[in-house]
């Protein structure tokens, strides 16, 4: 099987990570890094589409990124100035591509435009650094306003953001409303069968605001053409090339894989994960679906076990309502107790860590270690958004089942571990207090790629993986780490294994 993908952009979570999934008899079809963008710099769009067309005839499977493919990446999609014109001339490529190849699985994804809620331009147009919290407000106002629930203090503070962002707002809401365009316009393309499958995440989403509401409308259109079976949308962007990987693979196999979800607390499903609009359960849901499987409520009837790992809300450890929600309505004794009988079973266990955000859980995986578990289980993920991380996992655990690729498990398994749980639950904390400020660093502004930081980085996470989880290190020959947008927020860590 070849299988054709144009990443959501470069970084490691949408470039990399596909290439070092457990195989299962696929060949991975990958733009050339050098035309793919970098952070706010647009890929290059004619050589994309060059590449696209010169390698469409021979796949059997295309997933593509739209926000890639008419934008030239996931940041220049919040701030170009092309005109609408030129974004669906791009966009109709996707009918050429139909064209060339009518036998392929073709799935397509496009985000709905985030619209974060603080004051930073690091990944938004300049003027984000002075009023980025004012325009999430004009959304979040703009929307209770509609819904008749804007409150009198909300229509005093509602004045203030109109004056502080009226020299902005207009750039901004004509560029949602261009993206928003370009998204109905595709979406015609599943009613019409030029794509099989669309997925539009929704990337840091939120009950009220600009996203929200953009959603509504693109619901609209789905209800009205009965599309809820080949189209899904839901809390996500960096793993969804990911999961429509698991899909391609799933369906040239000709595999549902039947999924079971067990959850380490009762209430785990109602929880509203940080950055998403809905309750977990419901996203799983999503994930199960987008992957081409079925969910499925019994353990016997299961192909693959999902272990979600979530207590009955998101707090850090300093909160006081995190005794409640991770010690008293969460059962980490019986959830390890229950992956290890999935195991016995003989099933594919995947675990998705999402009691933190943006981080593995420690007590979790060092309970893992203490039972000799973290090399038995087919799959993990514990970084970024809740959703990242179990569009990850089950990714990673579908493969596995259609492949059996120990290899590539165990080597995925200790990529998750190096960098969820050393670098992003650990390493990055420290050195950004640290190390950045003598240097004049901060957490935004690393020293390159490949500078002091990368090195204290990379210092930081062979030193705390030797210390914690020897037996993991054991099977390391050389850690390499590369911070992609120079900054703290991500890093690249590639492993070389003994």
């Amino acid at each position: 099987m070849k299988i054709l993908m144009l990443p959501l952009d470069e970084r490691p979570c949408n470039y990399f990570y596909p290439q070092i999934m457990p195989r299962a008899g696929y060949e991975l079809l990958l733009p050339p890094k050098e035309i793919m963008g970098d952070k706010k710099r647009a890929g290059d769009a004619a050589k994309i589409a060059e590449w696209l067309l010169d390698s469409v005839s021979c796949a059997d499977a295309c997933i593509l990124s739209l926000d890639t493919l008419v934008y030239g990446g996931i940041v220049p999609s919040r701030l170009h100035a092309l005109p609408p014109e030129e974004l669906f001339l791009r966009a109709d490529l996707i009918k050429t591509l139909r064209e060339k190849n009518p036998r392929m699985q073709f799935y397509v994804f496009g985000l709905i435009m985030r619209c974060p809620d603080y004051s930073l331009s690091d990944e938004e147009p300049d003027y984000y650094d002075l009023c980025g919290r004012e325009i999430h407000l004009f959304g979040r106002y703009t929307h209770l306003q509609k819904l008749g629930k804007l409150t009198e203090e909300d229509k005093e503070d509602f004045e203030r953001v109109k004056q502080k962002t009226a020299p902005y707002i207009g750039d901004y809401l004509a560029r949602r409303d261009k993206n928003l365009s370009v998204l109905e316009h595709c979406l015609g393309f599943v009613k019409d069968g030029t794509v099989d499958y669309f997925v539009v995440p929704q990337d840091d989403a939120a009950v009220y605001g600009f996203t929200s509401m953009d959603q509504m409308r693109i619901r609209s259109f789905l209800k009205e053409n009965s599309l809820h079976l080949r189209t899904a949308m839901y809390p996500s962007a960096d793993d969804t090339g990911l999961i429509l990987l698991g899909r391609a693979v799933a369906r040239l196999s000709g595999v549902s894989p039947k999924i079971f979800v067990h959850y380490a607390s009762t209430k785990a499903e109602a929880v509203v994960p940080w950055f998403e609009d809905r309750a977990l359960g419901e996203t799983v849901k999503y994930h199960i679906l987008a992957v081409g499987g079925r969910q499925v409520y019994s353990l016997p009837e299961a192909d693959v076990v999902l272990c979600v790992n979530m207590g009955s809300g998101m707090y850090r450890e300093d909160d006081p309502a995190y005794v409640q929600a991770y010690d008293v309505e969460r059962n980490l004794g019986e959830f390890v107790n229950f992956l290890g009988y999935a195991l016995e079973s003989g099933k594919v266990v995947a675990v998705g860590d999402v009691a933190a955000c943006n981080g593995s859980d420690g007590e979790l995986l060092r309970l893992l270690g203490k039972e000799d578990l973290l090399l038995k289980i087919h799959s993990y993920a514990g970084w970024n958004t809740s959703s990242n991380t179990l569009g990850t996992a089950v990714c990673a655990a579908v493969l596995y089942l259609l492949g059996r690729d120990d290899a590539g498990r165990i080597s995925f398994l200790l990529h998750r571990y190096y960098e969820d749980m050393a670098y992003m639950g650990f390493v990055r904390q420290d050195v950004t207090a640290h190390f950045l400020p003598p240097r004049g660093l901060d957490y935004f502004h690393a020293d390159g790629e490949e500078g002091e930081v990368a090195r204290a980085v990379k210092e930081g996470i062979v030193r705390y993986m030797q210390e914690n989880f020897p037996s993991l290190a054991a099977l390391v020959k050389d850690v390499h780490i590369r911070m992609p947008w120079r900054r703290m927020f991500e890093t690249e860590v590639k492993l070389e294994l003994k």
